[in-house]
């Protein structure tokens, strides 16, 4: 019986975690990712499996104190590394729509986003009535910070660059996207320096209830941890917000050296300067010399980052700015263009910010663990002794961290330090990306009307899918219409890849595309081949 539930278990477990890996993007950095998750599982469990094996040695004395001490221990760390598992998967869910913004940002034109400012000024200047004011509100002010979300990755975008002197086609979203890859695959190491931080941690936590102890000998000693994960719980949530109010003065600093502006007029000015030199650049580069620039950049920085590998220890982030602040070793930014905006951002540094970063979330799964260690257990009668709002407010700061604050940390983290400087590991990962896209480009018209040709369809019936999809009737549809027409008749491609091949081959109006273009396309690829064969 027993065995038979623990079976049924195991395999509801696989089914859950295969669900949950097709849920993840096919990118290499998440796969990666899920990896060091089964890995560091593994290695829990083979730990836990030795202390039974200790356990069942004969004379050995189980029930010691030391013996439960290591049982605690062993269940703590199991617990921490769940908690950072489930940490990266919320953040990875609730990123993945400001992910497809900067998408959406990338394939907008300046001279687009113009546009819209000119078109939202005029909706704004009519004024909506009472009843639009009292039901609309919500979804008017989620919409103006979208489209202002939009604004404000193109300037950043713009500014990245003319600082690294990369060509307009560069996918910058891509790059975000790549980079938030990297950063979310960090989150569930804790590296040696981190421990020492945790070990110190739990040290604090044995003083503060020392202190508890001393200033009242009366309190339960069950109360005495409440109020000391209490204490613990609401510092780190204070460290928390400042760390994210200093993030976003980061970001406020890149955008005012992008040219941003509160001001309309002056916003709007600064956007046409930006059209008119994107569309020079556009106009003046080809592909593959843009491409060419691209390979360029990447082996400088490639060179750059391997000598400085050299003299720095990569093992621990934490350890190695350790090194470099007691060496006196100032961050440079390798690269930057001259004559590109000066930007000097007081108090930030990449490795010293990443390590803060790190260190919070894993503070926060620090603390959640010893809550659902110490507290879980033993809420209803903490319910009864205190009430309900004690109860709450030992809660509410593990999820205002977990579900609010470190989301917008690790978003603002990532887009001030990649647009500070360039990583050379998720450049070559653009790059080559891009090289891929631009050999699929020559391949595109032909690979469709080879899928077309082998369902036995004709261009017609892609005619009249992409009309059937056009329901204002104006001859254009969105990109991700189009991308699940194209997968329908056999094209098949993600949806970042999907989006550089389309911006490359097609003119877009904003996010749609005239879907005349893709037509015409493929029967110039039909005529030259009927041509091809009658000669």
């Amino acid at each position: 019986m027993h065995l038979s539930i623990l079976a049924l278990s195991l395999v509801l477990l696989e089914k859950t975690l295969h669900r949950m890996e097709l849920k993840f993007p096919l990118s290499d950095k998440y796969q990666h990712m899920l990896k060091k998750v089964y890995s560091e599982l593994m290695i829990l469990g083979l730990i836990s499996l030795g202390i039974k094996i200790l356990e069942a040695v004969p004379g050995f004395d189980s029930e010691s104190k030391a013996m439960l001490a290591f049982e605690v221990a062993d269940l703590a760390i199991f617990l921490l590394a769940l908690a950072l598992i489930l940490q990266s998967t919320t953040i990875f869910l609730l990123l993945r729509r400001q992910s497809e913004r900067a998408d959406r940002a990338e394939l907008m034109s300046t001279k687009d986003m113009i546009q819209e400012i000119a078109t939202t000024s005029n909706t704004e200047g009519a004024g909506p009535s009472f009843v639009q004011t009292l039901f609309c509100c919500g979804r008017t002010a989620k919409k103006k910070a979208i489209h202002e979300e939009l604004i404000e990755l193109r300037l950043l975008r713009c500014l990245f660059l003319r600082r690294f002197g990369l060509p307009q086609i560069f996918p910058f979203s891509k790059y975000l996207s790549r980079a938030q890859a990297n950063q979310i695959s960090h989150m569930i190491e804790v590296e040696p320096s981190m421990w020492i931080v945790l070990l110190g941690v739990a040290w604090s936590i044995c003083g503060v209830l020392k202190l508890l102890e001393q200033l009242d000998t009366d309190m339960p000693e069950r109360q005495e941890l409440v109020e000391a994960l209490f204490m613990m719980s609401w510092v780190l949530l204070l460290l928390h917000f400042v760390a994210l109010l200093y993030l976003r003065s980061c970001v406020h600093y890149l955008l005012r050296a992008a040219a941003f502006s509160d001001d309309k007029r002056t916003l709007n000015s600064n956007l046409s300067a930006i059209a008119k030199e994107e569309t020079g650049s556009l106009q003046n580069d080809e592909v593959e010399k843009a491409l060419e620039t691209m390979c360029s950049i990447q082996e400088q920085h490639e060179e750059s980052d391997y000598k400085l590998s050299q003299l720095q220890n990569k093992q621990d982030t934490g350890l190695q700015f350790i090194t470099n602040l007691f060496s006196g070793t100032k961050e440079e930014f390798f690269g930057v263009v001259a004559g590109s905006p000066p930007i000097d951002i007081r108090f930030f540094s990449h490795n010293m910010w990443h390590v803060a970063v790190m260190l919070l979330m894993i503070l926060n799964g620090f603390i959640a663990t010893l809550f659902v260690q110490c507290v879980v257990y033993d809420l209803d009668e903490i319910y009864e002794d205190f009430g309900t709002l004690p109860t709450v407010l030992v809660l509410l700061p593990i999820v205002l961290n977990t579900c609010v604050f470190q989301r917008h940390i690790f978003y603002d983290f990532v887009i001030v330090s990649n647009t500070l400087r360039i990583d050379s590991h998720t450049l070559s990962d653009v790059v080559e990306n891009f090289s891929e896209v631009v050999r699929l480009r020559s391949e595109f018209a032909t690979s469709l009307l080879h899928h077309i040709t082998q369902q036995e369809l004709t261009i017609a019936d892609l005619q009249a899918e992409l009309k059937a999809r056009d329901r204002t009737n104006i001859g254009y549809i969105d990109v991700d219409d189009l991308r699940e027409v194209l997968s329908k008749f056999g094209f098949r491609l993600t949806r970042f890849r999907f989006n550089s091949v389309v911006k490359l081959l097609f003119e877009l109006d904003g996010t749609t595309v005239a879907y005349e273009q893709v037509v015409l396309l493929v029967s110039t690829e039909q005529s030259d081949n009927l041509r091809y064969t009658h000669c």
